[in-house]
C-alpha cells in the first residue's frame, strides 16, 4: 500500500467518523509525522471547518485558513526547546502542553471545533505527558486532539489507551531502509525444523537489529553536535527511535507469514505485502498446514507485543522464543 492509499483510506475513517457523529475525542496517528500523518490532516482538517456545499470546497474563508494554518481554531504543537523534547511549561504561561490545556479548554471562536495537533507527541517528557491525561479522561465538548508520533509505542500506555490509532504508511521509507535487504534474505531462508537452528536464526536477525540499534545511536550522535543534547536525551532519543525501527522491521516479518498464509489457503487476492516475493513464498507455503500458517502469525503477533510491553526484557530470549518454528 502507497503512502497516498494509506492517507486516503485513513481520511475515510475520520469522514465516515464525522458525518456519523462518532469521531473519537483523541487519535494516535502512527506514521511520518512530517509526511504522510501531516498530509492526512491537511486533507481533513478543512471537512471540520468547511461552509461549502461540498465538503471541502477548498475556497470559503474557512478552507483557506485551515489550509494557511491560520485558523483561530487549530493549534499547532511541536518541541521547541534546544533538546527537542515537549515540555509541560512553565505555570502561568503560554508554552508547551499548557498552551495546548488553555486553548482546548476554549469556547470555538469560529466554530464548532477546537482542535490541537501534536507533532512529535513522542517526545513529550513525562510531565507533559501526565498534564495531557488529564485532559484525556475529561475532554472539553467539541475538541479534538491528534497526536502525531513516528514512535507512538514510545507514548505512556495511558495516553495510547484513551486515544484511537490511525496508522498512514511508510512504504516508501521502508523499502529504502537499509535493514530491508537483509531482512528480506533472511525471510527467503524459511523457519527452522530444530530449536538449536532456531535460536541461530534468532542471532542473525538480532545481528539486523543491532546494526540498526548502531547506525540509529550514529545519527542521533550526530545531531547531539549539533543541537547540545545531555546524554540522557540522547539515549531517550535512541531508545524510542530503535524501538520504532524494531517495530516496523517485526511488522514487515509477520506480513512475510501472513502471506505465506494467504498462499496457503489459496486465497486469489492482489494483497500481498510481499508480491515481489511468490516464488519464495509458495516454496514455504507448500505442504504447510494451515493451522500452523496461522499459528506462525499468531506467534509474531504475541512476540511483537511482548516486544513493546516489556522493552526491558531480553530481546535475543524473546526473539529465539517468539519465532515461528517446523517440526522435524
Amino acid at each position: 500500500m502507497t503512502d497516498a492509499d494509506s492517507v486516503a483510506t485513513a481520511l475515510a475513517q475520520l469522514r465516515q467518523g464525522l458525518e456519523g457523529n462518532r469521531l473519537a475525542h483523541a487519535y494516535i496517528i502512527s506514521g511520518p509525522v512530517r509526511g504522510a500523518s501531516s498530509q492526512l490532516l491537511e486533507q481533513f482538517l478543512p471537512l471540520l471547518f468547511c461552509r461549502g456545499l461540498v465538503k471541502p470546497c477548498g475556497e470559503c474563508a474557512e478552507c483557506r485558513r485551515v489550509a494557511a494554518h491560520a485558523h483561530p481554531d487549530v493549534l499547532r504543537l511541536e518541541p521547541e526547546s534546544k533538546s527537542r523534547i515537549i515540555v509541560i511549561g512553565e505555570a502561568g504561561e503560554d508554552e508547551g502542553i499548557r498552551k495546548v490545556l488553555r486553548f482546548i479548554s476554549l469556547t470555538p471562536f469560529i466554530g464548532p471545533w477546537k482542535v490541537c495537533v501534536i507533532l512529535d507527541a513522542d517526545r513529550m517528557n513525562g510531565p507533559a505527558a501526565n498534564a495531557l491525561l488529564k485532559t484525556l479522561e475529561e475532554p472539553p465538548p467539541a475538541s479534538l486532539l491528534f497526536l502525531l508520533a513516528e514512535s507512538p509505542q514510545a507514548l505512556p500506555a495511558t495516553i495510547i489507551s484513551r486515544c484511537q490509532r490511525i496508522a498512514v504508511s511508510a512504504g516508501a521509507e521502508v523499502a529504502d531502509e537499509p535493514w530491508r535487504a537483509p531482512l528480506l534474505e533472511w525471510l527467503r531462508a524459511g523457519p527452522a525444523a530444530d530449536p538449536l537452528l532456531t535460536g541461530v536464526r534468532a542471532g542473525w536477525l538480532g545481528r539486523i537489529l543491532d546494526a540498526e540499534r548502531e547506525r540509529v545511536a550514529d545519527a542521533e550522535a550526530e545531531a547531539a553536535k549539533e543541537e547540545g543534547l545531555e546524554k540522557e536525551v540522547i539515549a531517550a532519543r535512541v531508545g524510542a527511535r530503535y524501538r520504532a525501527v524494531r517495530a516496523t522491521l517485526l511488522k514487515e516479518l509477520l506480513f512475510w507469514h501472513r502471506d505465506v498464509l494467504l498462499r496457503v489457503l489459496q486465497v486469489e487476492t492482489g494483497g500481498f505485502h510481499f508480491a515481489a516475493e511468490a516464488e519464495a513464498q509458495q516454496r514455504q507455503a507448500t505442504g504447510l498446514p494451515a493451522a500452523a500458517a496461522l499459528a506462525d502469525v499468531r506467534r509474531l503477533e504475541k512476540l511483537v507485543q511482548r516486544l513493546e510491553q516489556f522493552p526491558e526484557a531480553s530481546e535475543a530470549a524473546l526473539l529465539t522464543a517468539g519465532l515461528p518454528q517446523r517440526a522435524k
